[in-house]
């Protein structure tokens, strides 16, 4: 879809979406979202950054924690535009 895609998307929720802002797409892939962190210990953390770092390059493997956070990340971005 590459640029074409993203004006596509821009002009279709343009009245849903912050005056000015902007879609990019960006080496789209899978996610895998699995359990809770916080329950944890520091070698099981150590062991699932291990194992997200190595298959980064064809999914994104993430926590309901990570999620959460990435969401967190993204309304505070688009809140300041």
């Amino acid at each position: 879809m590459g640029k074409r895609g993203e004006n596509l998307l821009i002009t279709k929720y343009k009245d849903e979406l912050p005056q000015g802002f902007k879609i990019h797409i960006t080496n789209p892939n899978g996610f895998i979202i699995m359990g809770r962190e916080n329950n944890l210990t520091n070698e099981q953390k150590h062991d699932f950054e291990v194992v997200k770092r190595k298959y980064k390059n064809v999914i994104d493997i993430l926590s309901y924690d990570d999620l959460l956070n990435r969401l967190k990340l993204t309304i505070k971005q688009i809140k300041l535009r």
